[in-house]
């Protein structure tokens, strides 16, 4: 390793003398990170020292601090972006051989999400001098860590970090030499023990390898069971929704939300909140192009967030809807699932196929301390007896956005169905609607 490295440190010496001294921290600095076996003391104390033989006052080095920040940025990002590719290329073929997955892999790097406190133990990792920095960088870009958070964090922490070696070199090298010594003894120190930790956690999965092979076929039935229970639960199959309309007539067309992260990860929302997720967003868009000649005059959502979204998303088009203001009614949100909220419905479906269709579709079962679909249906009929009242005899046309357990509710009590029917009934998220004529 020391034959290949010290090439690279004689040219940087030979380069130092040479070129302004900005010039040598920038690539000096992208060096430094990419090259990992180079001393990280060794180019930026170089230009600390060169910047005291210049005579530059002692605040010169801040601006030579940000330089050789940006460049190592560059040089983080540079590994990042070689480790993230190089892990979509290696880990779905070889992983198998470690008990590593992709998907494993990424959830890691989801879970540091770019909060606040993400950033500061990234920040403190790259203030620090004595831990390394291309490892860093590398695990980053292996598990695929936030962007953003990646590069702040990157660009201030270094700042730190540069600013000791630079006054280290700064105030003389001579003195500062144990220091120096010290700190690359202990930064080597560190890559070692990183690099053990990896080559232990490797020797790990490759010894957890067989007793997964052996659980192979067991693995393999539980996935096509979850599956199926998957395929079950994400409304592949749903029913058409009926459309009459009028221009003679009081017309209410009826909406349920897009797709939400509950809905994705089939979770019981209910009352709770939950965001409409990409695909919720373009179910809403479709939605869109479909409403957007109808001249509404009147715009109702239920009062979660996840209904108030997809009714500004399906308006987004229709130019008579852009100065209506969207009126909230308590009486059209989701039923509430009560003790069930937040709870899996794939953990109860792949458990207790039974228990879950008698939760998600028997018409009169309560849930503890929740709703029953009778009871949802019960609500949204009062509104619909009240807005039938309000509009008998104009020809106002009403947009309803609502979901799914209230639109059991409309309906029902619009086409009549039984409570069995009504139970048993399918709307799709977002995309379509259904419209009703109110004549009596």
């Amino acid at each position: 390793m020391t034959n290949l490295i010290q090439p690279i440190l004689t040219y940087l010496e030979a380069l130092a003398t040479k070129v302004p001294l900005e010039i040598f921290t920038v690539i000096g600095s992208f060096l430094e990170e990419v090259v990992a076996p180079i001393p990280s003391p060794f180019v930026l104390t170089t230009a600390g020292s060169i910047t005291r033989a210049q005579d530059k006052a002692l605040i010169y080095i801040l601006m030579v601090a940000l330089l050789a920040s940006v460049s190592k940025t560059l040089g983080a990002w540079f590994l990042y972006i070689i480790t993230d590719k190089l892990e979509d290329v290696f880990i779905p073929k070889f992983g198998k051989f470690f008990g590593i997955k992709h998907e494993n892999i990424e959830k890691i790097g989801k879970y540091f999400n770019g909060t606040k406190r993400d950033w500061l133990v990234l920040f403190a990792l790259r203030s620090i001098p004595i831990i390394p920095s291309s490892p860093i960088s590398i695990t980053c870009g292996f598990i695929k860590l936030n962007k953003k958070n990646f590069i702040v964090s990157t660009f201030f922490g270094t700042i730190i970090r540069s600013l000791f070696f630079l006054y280290l070199g700064y105030t003389g090298l001579s003195a500062s030499e144990s220091l120096v010594n010290g700190l690359n003894k202990s930064e080597t120190i560190m890559q070692i023990i990183i690099v053990i930790g990896i080559l232990a956690l490797l020797f790990w999965g490759y010894k957890q390898r067989s007793k997964l092979m052996t659980n192979g076929e067991n693995n393999l039935g539980n996935s096509n069971k979850e599956q199926e229970a998957k395929d079950l639960l994400n409304y592949k199959k749903v029913d058409e929704l009926p459309k009459e309309e009028s221009d003679d007539y009081p017309t209410i067309y009826i909406f349920r939300h897009g797709q939400t992260q509950d809905n994705k990860d089939f979770i019981f929302s209910g009352w709770r909140e939950s965001k409409l997720t990409k695909e919720g967003e373009k179910q809403a868009k479709v939605l869109a192009k479909k409403l957007k000649g109808i001249k509404f005059d009147k715009l109702i959502s239920s009062p979660q967030l996840r209904a108030i979204e997809t009714m500004k998303i399906a308006m987004s088009l229709n130019k008579f809807a852009k100065d209506l203001e969207i009126e909230t009614d308590e009486r059209i949100k989701e039923r509430s699932y009560g003790d069930f909220t937040g709870k899996s419905k794939l953990e109860i479906q792949l458990k207790d196929p039974e228990e879950l269709k008698k939760i998600r579709r028997a018409y009169d079962y309560t849930p503890p301390s929740g709703e029953s679909i009778e009871m949802v249906c019960e609500r949204v009929a009062s509104f619909c007896d009240d807005l039938i009242k309000q509009v008998k005899g104009t020809k106002v046309k009403i947009a309803i956005s609502c979901h799914g357990n209230s639109i059991r509710g409309f309906r029902k009590h619009f086409e009549h169905l039984s409570n069995e029917e009504t139970a048993r009934i399918e709307t799709p998220l977002g995309q379509d609607y259904a419209a009703y004529v109110i004549k009596n």
